[in-house]
């Protein structure tokens, strides 16, 4: 019996882009940002190099996607290529199937006849169970609303995984064409926010003493702060940034941590530094 799926590399030409947008927008039909130019910023255009991903097609239609971000990171002290995975989906008529399983399979060979040495997922409260039949779970993202900026602690040592930004990719990351981005500053800090989808929330995405070639703005999202990542040098001790309880989160958010190396290594979760420029959530 001839096989019902075909199985190919991604497709970096205007036309692929468009076939992702197409499924996307089958399977996500509330994320409008999900457009052919984005594909071609987010896939195409990252200094670090562009993604990898495999397409799952039924005759000539893409019915299965996912596809991989390759960035340069720390790990426990060492310099190594990571990958993180985006945008998995199967066609509501082909789920069931097993395609997100092949799929994943042949990213992984991808990312490790590259270089890579681990590969990232986020997964939500629908998702997580499935990703963890091909991940270890690191740990839940630390959920956060208040006002200002956090503070730093300054003595929380080396991160056990921290990604690697260049002020080349940050420029890349913040041109994204569906995103809006802000910088401002509170004493010898600056933030880069963006719209965290509510009125009058601007979700904080990275922090530090510069954020390479962005200068301070007043187009900001509202007067709160969403923190949403994870980070031990952040000190919340006396704060204006109180946890948001996970019943009230709309969508909880776990990382996920696969060793392409097959040694099984695990970096030490309460170490573990993941910000929002670091996802693709704004």
């Amino acid at each position: 019996m001839a096989e019902k799926y075909r199985f190919e590399r991604l497709d970096h030409s205007a036309s692929g882009y468009e076939q992702i947008s197409r499924l996307m927008g089958k399977v996500f039909p509330k994320a409008r940002h999900l457009t052919p130019r984005y594909f071609e910023w987010y896939y195409g255009k990252n200094p670090d190099g562009r993604a990898i991903g495999c397409n799952a097609f039924a005759g000539d239609e893409l019915v299965g996607h996912m596809a991989a971000q390759v960035f340069p990171s720390r790990l426990d002290g060492e310099e190594l290529r990571g990958a993180y995975t985006v945008n998995g989906s199967v066609h509501p008529l082909h789920r069931g199937c097993k395609l997100q399983s092949r799929i994943s399979a042949t990213l992984f060979e991808q990312a490790a006849a590259m270089g890579c040495v681990l590969c990232l997922a986020t997964g939500n409260k629908w998702s997580t169970g499935p990703l963890l039949t091909r991940y270890e779970m690191l740990r839940p993202l630390e959920a956060r609303i208040g006002i200002g900026l956090p503070r730093a602690r300054g003595d929380s040592g080396e991160p056990s995984f921290e990604r690697i930004w260049s002020e080349e990719a940050m420029r890349w990351r913040m041109a994204n064409p569906e995103g809006r981005y802000s910088a401002i500053r509170d004493l010898d800090r600056m933030a880069i926010l963006s719209p965290a989808g509510v009125p009058g929330i601007g979700a904080i995405l990275y922090q530090g003493r510069s954020v390479g070639a962005f200068s301070e703005t007043n187009d900001l999202p509202g007067p709160l702060r969403l923190w949403l990542g994870l980070d031990p040098d952040v000190d919340w001790r006396g704060s204006a940034f109180l946890p948001i309880p996970m019943r009230l989160r709309p969508s909880p958010l776990n990382l996920v941590y696969r060793d392409l190396t097959g040694g099984g290594f695990l970096p030490d979760p309460a170490r573990v530094v993941f910000r929002g420029v670091d996802f693709d959530a704004f």
